[in-house]
């Protein structure tokens, strides 16, 4: 019988050398435990069944086939989705990944991830665990030669003619203008139908959710556009790429659209993700507690947060793409703290082997350092405290960051490794706790949270409620 659908996917591993889990405990248990219970103890943690309330691990550029061969490893790690990169028909050969967004047209085909029941096998296998799929889909642009296009979406009435993009503080030119690509003609209704049934075709091949390349650049109902309301299947998850501000030098109108843009999905906040990370790559760690949610009236449940995304590792430098010069650590650090958050879900890239843009190619499996045990304690972390409120502080004796929360808190330092801090405590439950990556000790008083940050500059603890470690995923 096909595994059932629960709430709360929950999975009991037995920790092991191999993928390097530490225990952990909470109010009543004896430090001198922890040896033994490093050797023998169980980590319980539990996949979401809600992708806004789980993390997302971006399989850029892996094969369907790739992902489905992973998901065991991705479910150990504690990634409730998986996000693939665009699945229309495109340019197929030994190719450079950005081709796959410069698609024909709205209708799936090889382009290098493999086929359409490849893309079904892989979302009934990651049903099996309880793992969502997202799939990257490019709805503004199609490929700057159209002789390849979709022929129905030939006519000059399907594009906008407006030129190039050049003006950010231009709202009407960043909905109409081209960026790189001919802009389709999105207010158009033949186009949305063509999107909407690519949406609805996804969707019938076993797809939970669709992540809108440049969301920004597709006018809103305000500006006269029934896009977005016409393409969204409200069942699915949706979030779109936003990247910066939808319109720059106006604060107030960039408040109201990114508002409005939620009222259909969730939205990237690429600025607040910068802000941490910039932090991290200077040793230091920042004060700001978000963006949108701080300046807009969007709720952390419609923000989908980042240490790295695709663009910023695989574009070259000067386009952008400088975090391919980043350590894995300070990502680390950087995706810690905003995967720890409570109501906004995290996107974990997987680098590819290479760095040159050009050299970046479709099909090619990248890192598997997502089942580091420092990333999979996070994640971890992240859905055992979920719906717990949270708070973000830092402490600048110890220049660490960190969040808090009832069921446990995720302390990263600035820089440097292996250091003793003593921090406030404001919501977590005093107690005694496991690191559960070094196995170092943790004492939670009412005042303060105190231990040894390990060698990764980054710990984690958390108690799991005894309700969440009733029902498994072994229900076959």
């Amino acid at each position: 019988m096909k595994a059932k659908k629960l709430k709360k996917m929950l999975f009991l591993i037995v920790l092991s050398a191999a993928i390097g889990l530490s225990g952990f405990c909470f109010s009543g248990c004896s430090a001198g435990k922890k040896t033994s219970e490093t050797a023998e103890a169980t980590v319980y943690y539990g996949l979401e069944d809600n992708i806004q309330d789980g993390v997302i691990l971006h399989c850029f550029d892996w094969t369907f086939k790739q992902i489905k061969e992973a998901l065991p490893e991705i479910a150990k790690a504690g990634f409730s989705s998986v996000q693939t990169s665009p699945a229309q028909a495109s340019y197929k050969g030994n190719s450079a990944w950005y081709f796959l967004y410069q698609p024909n047209g709205f209708y799936i085909n090889d382009s290098g991830l493999g086929s359409e029941e490849d893309l079904k096998e892989l979302c009934a296998a990651a049903d099996k665990y309880g793992i969502k799929v997202i799939v990257d889909v490019v709805a503004n642009h199609l490929a700057g030669d159209h002789s390849g296009i979709d022929s129905t979406l030939m006519p000059s009435k399907y594009w906008h003619n407006y030129g190039s993009l050049s003006d950010y503080s231009n709202r009407y030119e960043i909905t109409h203008g081209d960026i790189g690509m001919p802009d389709l003609n999105t207010e158009d209704s033949y186009v949305q139908n063509k999107v909407a049934s690519y949406i609805q075709k996804l969707k019938s091949d076993g797809v939970d959710g669709i992540r809108w390349d440049a969301a920004k650049h597709i006018s809103l109902p305000s500006e006269g556009s029934s896009f977005w309301s016409t393409v969204i299947d409200s069942d699915m998850f949706n979030y779109g790429e936003i990247l910066g501000s939808p319109v720059d030098n106006n604060a107030s109108q960039a408040a109201s659209l990114i508002e409005e843009y939620a009222k259909y999905m969730s939205v990237t906040d690429s600025s607040y993700s910068s802000t941490i990370l910039n932090a991290f790559t200077n040793g230091k760690v920042s004060l700001k507690k978000g963006n949108w949610t701080v300046h807009s009236s969007v709720p952390a449940n419609k923000i989908v947060y980042w240490a790295e995304s695709h663009d910023t590792y695989s574009n070259h430098t000067n386009e952008g793409g400088w975090t391919k010069n980043v350590d894995q650590n300070i990502i680390d650090r950087a995706y810690a703290i905003i995967a720890s958050r409570n109501g906004a879900t995290a996107l974990y890239f997987s680098r590819p082997s290479q760095t040159d843009k050009d050299s970046i190619l479709v099909g090619e499996q990248g890192s598997t350092h997502f089942t580091s045990p420092e990333v999979a304690a996070v994640n971890h972390f992240h859905n055992a405290c979920n719906g717990e409120d949270d708070f973000y502080d830092t402490d600048s004796t110890y220049n660490t960051a960190y969040v808090s929360r009832k069921s446990g808190a995720v302390l990263v330092l600035g820089s440097d490794a292996n250091q003793s801090v003593s921090v406030k405590n404001h919501l977590t439950t005093p107690g005694t706790y496991i690191d559960e990556i070094s196995g170092n000790v943790f004492t939670v008083t009412e005042d303060t949270i105190s231990g040894k940050i390990g060698s990764t500059g980054i710990a984690v603890f958390y108690k799991v409620d005894a309700e969440k470690k009733g029902s498994t995923s072994s229900d076959q």
